[in-house]
């Protein structure tokens, strides 16, 4: 029969792995031969599925219907539309700073108060979600939980829009920040259904850049709009429209994990055949003990591994930086550049300059991917870590740089200065949250969903916090002691780094989730070349 494709898939970092493992072995031998009628295994057969003496249904290497196999445009289409989900979702959510400002003398709040509401509560949201919806993903496949997130999240903009109360305001933008967690936790998940790790070196890279951008590209859109005619409750009418039309681009995706499809087609030939006997293994709703093990317990127990520990920090304080910008920025160019609310706002674009510089070092992991696979040999997760030895330095020297060029340290140097290393904090934004990410699922493989949650929920956390004290921290400190105190804290990681090209391997290895899933992964790797060659 051949290598075939079973449906055991991780919650986030999906793996679809060989069938000829112990566990499906085991569990089909332990069934009853039955006799499988022809017009039910050529109806399989024609739907690229194998079916066993005991009714088992698999994937056949080449099946059209696995997900890995699909057509580029059918892949591109589901993709792309992720990929932009995110960007969205992302961007309305750092709407919050802007609006905040424009809608908090209307509704007769505090400016910390308002950021409060439209900022903090939603990553608060987006960290809850980011524990709840990725076991159901799994259980339920995600194409539906897409279609009905986004729109509800639409919903919940347009509920803003209409009702621009405070009540309203808290609890739809806290239930837009849980909805928005399907893009910005379960989505890679969804696309390493799709694509293989050459694949995934630049789909993920698309995905966490279109977060970046949106993060860079808010202030200004709600700036502008807000100070417009239409005032500061049309961010969210817009944000409700393009959502509420993404959900109908939604309804033309194909469910893409695994598991699911396999229930799905079997179910299909079942009821057509008439024939009531097939079996798929694939996820099932978790209990009550299994859902806090593994979504709550099993992520707080690997945080305590340094690798997670580093990486989740790292990552997550490195991405709160763009929102503590949210509110620091409009400060700075407004006070002390004396510059105009709405060009103050039109300064985050510089950030989504340095996007463009980070799809250089994916040159460099392709090449790395290439030579690997010449070699017959498996690729080490430390070999894709040059953007983060990279982006560490260059992410301190921009902070340094943007420290030391605005007033009152130089009270009559030119905004450009400043704004010109903004371009390089955007690239090294890009690059932490890429290159660390992927390090986590490559080194816990199995485990990659729950190493990613200590970084998703953080980052979150963060994220809702860092603007909160941002205005604060810079008129208490001022804004060079402020910016050093973060330029300090990015030249730390540098040593971070440092540590992870001289023992990086070796912490990982003595990581006792990290080594089990690295032993794992490579027996099954080994198996598998084993059977291409014939040798077993």
């Amino acid at each position: 029969m051949g290598q075939q494709w079973t449906s055991r898939c991780g919650s986030t970092a999906t793996l679809c792995e060989s069938p000829n493992s112990s566990s499906t072995s085991s569990t089909t031998s332990l069934k009853q031969h039955i006799d499988i009628p022809r017009r039910v295994s050529d109806a399989l057969d024609a739907r690229g599925f194998n079916v066993s003496s005991e009714g088992l249904v698999t994937f056949q290497d080449s099946s059209r219907s696995h997900p890995r196999n699909w057509s580029l445009l059918r892949k591109s289409y589901d993709a792309g539309l992720i990929c932009f989900l995110e960007f969205w979702m992302t961007l309305v959510s750092n709407t919050g700073s802007a609006t905040s400002e424009a809608a908090r003398d209307e509704l007769g709040i505090s400016r910390e108060m308002g950021v409060f509401c439209f900022v903090t509560v939603y990553m608060l949201g987006q960290a809850l979600g980011g524990l709840v919806l990725p076991p159901m993903a799994e259980s339920f496949g995600g194409r539906t939980i897409y279609v009905v997130t986004t729109l509800l999240f639409g919903v919940c903009c347009l509920i803003i829009a209409l009702v621009p109360t405070l009540p309203a305001i808290v609890a739809c933008r806290a239930l837009s920040g849980v909805l928005s967690a399907m893009p910005a936790v379960v989505a890679a998940g969804s696309l390493e259904n799709m694509f293989d790790a050459r694949g995934r070196i630049y789909l993920i890279h698309l995905w966490i850049s279109g977060a970046v951008l949106g993060l860079a590209l808010a202030p200004p859109f709600a700036t502008y709009i807000s100070a417009s005619s239409l005032r500061w409750p049309a961010v969210y009418a817009i944000a409700a429209i393009v959502t509420f039309a993404c959900t109908l681009l939604c309804l033309l995706m194909e469910e893409s994990r695994p598991s699911q499809v396999l229930h799905q087609q079997v179910r299909k030939v079942s009821k057509q055949a008439g024939f009531d006997q097939l079996s798929a293994d694939g996820a099932t709703l978790p209990t009550i003990s299994e859902f806090v093990r593994t979504s709550l317990w099993q992520p707080i127990h690997l945080f305590t591994e340094p690798i997670v520990g580093a990486v989740s920090i790292m990552a997550a304080t490195v991405y709160g930086i763009i929102y503590l910008f949210s509110e620091a920025l409009p400060t700075i160019y407004v006070d002390d550049f004396g510059l105009g609310a709405q060009p103050a706002a039109l300064v985050f674009l510089a950030i989504a300059l340095g996007i463009p510089l980070t799809f250089l070092p994916r040159i460099y992991d392709i090449r790395i991917a290439n030579r690997v696979q010449k070699l017959g040999r498996q690729m080490e997760p430390e070999d894709k870590l040059l953007g983060f030895y990279i982006a560490a330095p260059v992410l301190a020297v921009s902070l340094w740089w943007f420290a030391s060029t605005v007033p009152p340290l130089i009270p009559t140097i030119s905004p450009w200065v400043s704004v010109a290393s903004l371009a390089l904090i955007g690239f090294g934004v890009v690059e932490f949250d890429n290159v660390l990410s992927g390090y986590l699922t490559d080194s816990y493989t199995s485990y990659a969903a729950s190493a990613n949650a200590p970084m998703a929920f953080l980052r979150a956390i963060l994220s809702g916090v860092f603007p909160l004290i941002g205005r604060r921290m810079f008129s208490k400190m001022g804004n060079n002691n402020a910016l050093f105190l973060l330029a300090a804290l990015a030249t730390c990681f540098c040593g971070v780094a440092v540590w992870f090209a001289f023992q990086g391997k070796q912490l990982r290895q003595r990581s006792l989730f990290a080594s089990e899933s690295s032993q794992t992964y490579e027996h099954r790797s080994e198996t598998y070349l084993a059977e291409k060659s014939g040798r077993v």
